[in-house]
């Protein structure tokens, strides 16, 4: 939430117009903690509720222009033709990360690390690696206390 709180910063900054497509998904995703009780399919209506905003965008583009489903590779082009600034699609980014956050701790997809213990033992390719890794790292370490050992 702080970073889409941050976004909406940014985006006032560079066009306070644009700030209507984002405001309904920071209206409706404050909610999300307050249904945190209730099951899968309310958090998930709110996260989809959240990305009204942006499809009215990306929608007035199909059905307006005649696009249909090409409506998000005309955006695209936009962008790449500069119509469109690129700090305006870095803050789009930056929106999308901040969603796809928010709707895999609404799915309930988003869990720490798990600890050395409760890890499955490592397999031979992991071990495979982990040996190729430290013999690196240790070939590394001695020839660098060489380089110090010759400069002495």
């Amino acid at each position: 939430m702080l970073t889409l709180g941050v976004v909406a910063l940014l985006v006032v900054a560079t066009n306070a117009f644009a700030l209507l497509f984002l405001l309904p998904s920071l209206h409706i995703w404050l909610w999300l903690p307050h249904v945190r009780d209730r099951g899968p399919g309310a958090r998930l209506g709110l996260v989809a509720a959240g990305l009204l905003g942006p499809f009215i965008l990306v929608g007035s583009f199909m059905f307006r222009f005649g696009l249909g489903f090409d409506a998000p590779w005309y955006l695209a082009e936009l962008v790449a033709i500069n119509f469109v600034s690129i700090v305006a699609f870095a803050l789009v980014l930056a929106w999308l990360a901040g969603a796809a956050q928010l709707t895999a701790i609404a799915a309930g997809r988003y869990t720490p690390y798990p600890s050395a213990a409760e890890r499955p033992p490592r397999g031979p390719l992991r071990n495979t690696v982990r040996a190729v890794a430290l013999g690196v790292r240790a070939r590394r370490r001695t020839a660098a206390e060489e380089r110090e050992a010759a400069e002495l």
